[in-house]
């Protein structure tokens, strides 16, 4: 519930409030990793088709003479599930506290886009520790750990190349890089990835590479900065900032979203059936508290849905 700590006192010459954290809306990329598939039904099963089992690269086919049958071969279907789950938070907006801020913010929009951070938030953090992930996904150490003393030899286009290479084994095309905030600050100053872009030789000084130009270093369409923050800090203890998106890995990836048969790494599945939207805002009337009480839910998983599709580098970050 909303309420004013003891030592706030509301003055009426000062109409106007400020609230932290504002831009913390804009940095997230969850959705854009996992990207959101509507599934009819909570629960469900698919098949699943391995390299192995499927004999998905194998070179099969032979000579046949003239006369001879054709050799056949075959192939074994595995299957997947998923079960989506509700996620949700309310908050009590009291008509009292609405009244008496009212001249300085509209207290249920503030409350409602503050709740919608929150729930996304914690779908950000579903999504990287997906990604992120060495039970998912290959993890292969840099040629050069990314420490702010390497900045000189560390070689991000050297390990994206060979993660590249991992991929297309598979069968792979990756089209993203994925990697967080602090781990793109140092890849955009470093040299090799600055003269990959730039060249050798040139004249723009110290400028530092943008995402799409980290994108084109790497020969891929995306690149996708995990920026979104968040309270690391125990509920009722003094605040302490992080980013969701930890330093220890770079993701080279293929993504895409739409039918699982389109690939990529994963969906963010949502039960439409009881989600008209990813994340849907409710209200509700409570007279007995002469409160309005909003709710921001969610029906979801994080999918991984192809552990072949993503190689991830070992920053070895310092």
């Amino acid at each position: 519930m909303a309420y004013l700590t003891s030592g706030a006192t509301l003055r009426g010459d000062i109409t106007t409030a400020i609230i932290e954290g504002q831009s913390g809306n804009s940095g997230f990329i969850g959705a854009d990793v996992f990207p959101i598939y509507n599934s009819s039904v909570k629960a469900g099963q698919y098949l699943r088709l391995r390299l192995g089992n499927a004999e998905l690269l194998n070179d099969d086919a032979s000579v046949v003479a003239p006369g001879a049958s054709y050799p056949r071969t075959s192939r074994a279907f595995d299957n997947d599930n998923f079960t989506c789950v509700e996620y949700g938070l309310e908050e009590v907006v009291p008509d009292a506290l609405a009244a008496d801020v009212s001249r300085f913010f509209g207290l249920e929009t503030e409350t409602a886009k503050i709740l919608l951070r929150n729930i996304q938030i914690g779908h950000e953090v579903e999504v990287a520790a997906a990604l992120f992930n060495t039970g998912n996904f290959t993890a292969t150490n840099s040629l050069i750990a990314y420490s702010e003393a390497n900045l000189t030899t560390i070689n991000f286009p050297g390990d994206v190349a060979a993660a590249k290479q991992r991929l297309l084994k598979k069968g792979v095309l990756p089209n993203a890089v994925v990697m967080s905030q602090e781990v793109f600050d140092r890849i955009r100053r470093s040299t090799l990835a600055q003269n990959q872009f730039f060249g050798v030789i040139s004249n723009t000084g110290g400028r530092l590479l943008s995402e799409q130009e980290i994108a084109a270093v790497a020969g891929v369409e995306f690149c996708y900065v995990g920026k979104a923050a968040k309270n690391s800090a125990a509920k009722g203890q003094s605040f302490s900032g992080g980013f969701v998106w930890n330093n220890t890995y770079v993701a080279v990836a293929n993504i895409a979203g739409g039918d699982f048969a389109a690939g990529g790494v994963g969906r963010t599945i949502i039960w439409s059936e009881d989600a008209s939207a990813p994340f849907v805002t409710e209200s509700y009337r409570d007279e007995n508290r002469r409160s309005n009480i909003l709710r921001v839910r969610s029906n979801r998983t994080v999918k991984v849905i192809d552990t072949t599709a993503a190689e991830l580098i070992t920053t070895q970050w310092v």
